[in-house]
């Protein structure tokens, strides 16, 4: 016997036209339906990633600690900095870093790794790659009860700013979210983008100011990195964290919009083609 909810699922035309406000609403109204089934598939990755494991979701923890320590160690020794100051300055950068390579690599690949569910039963396209951001976003806030350990570990006071986290993560999530919707229909009609998206943001992390302090850099250096939309976000949670103070109505103001933009295009690529993604994979 079928519910409201089945009713609508058997009732949805793929063939049918739908301007942008009928496919977002079309959109939501189906991830509502399918929520369990989001639920359980960002599980059921989650408990792959550690399956067979001793120490099981406790490397989501160990993983980025013992990766930051060894990175704080080296650079804050380059520079000459004093290394509980410099470790939460790198730590503060490198995690939502982590979130957005994670999230983009995997996003890309998110529809055609589902090519044996959307083969064979309905779900719709959009539930993947809010899978894999779901997932990489938990495997964020794992990483940021390493970040907060080590930092007061060495003594990091935290102020009220931190209550701002949520909003930054949100911000991030959303903007991330609009890139893994275009990225994941590009990448089945063109395979190669997922190695030449690795390519890219390895370039991009040396021009994101992570490993080197922004007072390293010359005037017109910082004005030509500051083009790289990341940089945006990985300095909103310096400020946040790092500073420990909260960020100006322009920082807020540029992750926003930069986040509303990637949002609109996602949505937009995601209604032209998705329809056309099945006979692609």
């Amino acid at each position: 016997m079928l519910n409201h909810d089945d009713q609508f699922v058997s009732h949805f035309d793929a063939s049918k036209k739908s301007n942008l406000a009928e496919f977002v609403s079309r959109n939501i109204r189906e991830v509502v339906v399918y929520r369990y089934a989001l639920f359980n598939f960002v599980n059921t990755n989650l408990s792959s990633r550690y399956r067979r494991s001793t120490l099981g979701f406790l490397w989501s923890l160990l993983n980025p600690l013992f990766t930051m320590i060894i990175m704080a160690v080296v650079f804050s020794s380059l520079y000459k900095l004093p290394f509980s100051q410099f470790s939460l300055y790198l730590f503060s950068g490198l995690l939502p870093w982590n979130l957005i390579t994670s999230s983009m690599v995997g996003g890309s690949m998110s529809i055609i790794l589902a090519e044996g569910y959307l083969k064979k039963i309905y779900i719709p396209k959009i539930i993947f790659p809010l899978v894999t951001l779901g997932v990489e976003v938990t495997n964020f806030l794992f990483s940021l009860v390493s970040l907060f350990v080590l930092a007061l570990f060495f003594g990091a006071k935290f102020g009220w700013s931190l209550l701002l986290l949520p909003v930054a993560l949100l911000l991030l999530s959303l903007f991330l979210f609009g890139i893994i919707m275009t990225l994941s229909i590009m990448t089945v009609f063109f395979r190669d983008l997922s190695h030449i998206l690795q390519i890219g943001l390895l370039g991009l992390f040396y021009l994101t100011p992570i490993i080197y302090p922004i007072s390293m850099l010359s005037e017109r250096l910082l004005g030509f990195i500051k083009f790289n939309p990341f940089y945006s976000f990985i300095t909103l949670f310096h400020i946040i964290v790092y500073e420990s103070k909260p960020p100006g109505s322009i920082e807020w103001l540029v992750c926003a919009g930069l986040a509303t933009a990637s949002m609109l295009l996602g949505t937009v690529v995601f209604q032209l083609y998705e329809k056309e993604v099945i006979y692609r994979l």
